[in-house]
């Protein structure tokens, strides 16, 4: 199909080209007369002329679309492999540069549209399915941890202060996750009142440090609309290695072990 279309512009440029060196002939014999024994040689030599200039259109066209294509498949395969930052930079007018802008158009609301679907509406940190495909992708390895975090009698929270201001609590709660990682982890929200933070370790046993991170930047109060509202949580971990383990398996793991670190605090709170 590529080679035909090839084909079929380079004889469309040279048939071209050779109707333009006719043209040239007979237009040029009306105003400055050729004699006759020389016009077929001029004739010949017109559409020899016109058939080059042809074939060296032909050669442009097709080193321009050439380019274009490499670049626009270079974009595309970028895009295939999870980069939807990427954007065509191929700068020209007419059908190409209309195509380039729509191509452009094209990224941008899918990036948009990703984004939407892999970020939490409230809190705007990744959310459950963000935390999946990172699992499905198959692309890291090494040590990890896996901390599951639940918001203790949230619930309480919400019946005694109303859910606008327990939406906004769990903003402030994914913004005090987030700087409590300081960036050496991410953070997700799962649904409701739960988070989790993915870290990559360097060794087995550091998630600890992380928890005990964690816990003591919610020992303040939060502070929301003149109310100061003290917020616990409990965590639950999951050390593991990428490939080793399902996401499913391993956020089971995690949230059974956050189970036991509240049952562990309410044994606490009674004695």
């Amino acid at each position: 199909m590529k080679s035909n279309y090839l084909r079929w512009m380079l004889v469309i440029y040279i048939v071209l080209g050779v109707l333009m060196g006719i043209g040239f002939s007979l237009v040029l014999d009306q105003f400055i007369p050729i004699p006759a024994h020389l016009f077929s040689f001029f004739m010949i030599a017109s559409v020899f002329a016109g058939s080059l200039l042809g074939l060296i259109n032909y050669l442009v066209y097709f080193h321009f679309t050439k380019v274009f294509i490499l670049h626009v498949n270079q974009v595309l395969n970028s895009v295939r492999n999870g980069d939807l930052s990427a954007r065509t930079q191929f700068r020209s007018g007419g059908i190409i540069g209309e195509l380039n802008r729509n191509i452009n158009k094209t990224l941008v609301n899918l990036e948009r549209s990703q984004n939407t679907i892999l970020h939490d509406d409230l809190t705007r940190i990744p959310n459950r399915q963000a935390l999946q495909q990172r699992f499905l992708n198959g692309e890291e390895s090494g040590p990890c941890a896996l901390l599951f975090i639940d918001v203790n009698e949230f619930k309480k929270i919400n019946d005694t202060y109303g859910h606008v201001l327990g939406d906004e609590m769990l903003i402030s709660i994914a913004a005090v996750l987030q700087e409590a990682v300081k960036g050496s982890a991410e953070v997700y929200r799962l649904s409701g009142d739960e988070f989790v933070i993915l870290q990559k370790m360097e060794g087995w046993g550091r998630a600890n440090e992380l928890c005990a991170c964690i816990h003591h930047a919610f020992q303040e109060p939060f502070h929301l609309d003149g109310h100061h509202i003290p917020v616990s949580i409990s965590i639950g971990v999951c050390e593991f290695e990428f490939g080793h383990k399902d996401f499913v398996s391993i956020l089971d793991e995690a949230d059974q072990e956050m189970y036991k670190a509240k049952n562990r605090r309410k044994v606490r709170l009674q004695t």
